[in-house]
């Protein structure tokens, strides 16, 4: 009795399981048997159909994620670098502005020498 009860709960979960498709396939399997007046036994050539094209959309699915995740990658790794080169123009603009600040500074002392 315990089989039978531990053996109708997997099924349950399995039926719970299927995809769009494979339960698509199931009801057209259900009406076939029906309208031939025999018994459907839980699983038909459209269910099997139906999971195969679930299982390739969801491969189809997993496959999209990972590209998009790639590209996302690709999109931070050129976000660091451009961090990183602006960055260095920052130093360098730094740089620039002290040896300008020096001259300036030269040019500022001279100018007050002559004023005086």
């Amino acid at each position: 009795m315990k089989t039978i009860s531990i053996g109708a709960a997997a099924l349950l979960l399995l039926a719970a399981c299927q995809g769009p498709e494979a339960q698509a396939g199931a009801e057209k399997d259900k009406a076939a048997a029906k309208a031939a007046g025999v018994a459907y036994n839980g699983n038909g050539p459209n269910e099997a159909v139906g999971a195969a094209k679930d299982r390739a959309n969801e491969a189809a699915r997993e496959a999209r994620e990972a590209e998009a995740a790639g590209l996302q990658r690709q999109g931070d790794a050129i976000r660091r670098q451009a961090d990183v080169e602006a960055e260095k123009l920052e130093q360098k603009a730094d740089a620039i502005r002290k040896v300008a600040d020096t001259q300036a500074d030269a040019f500022d002392a001279q100018a007050a020498a002559k004023r005086k």
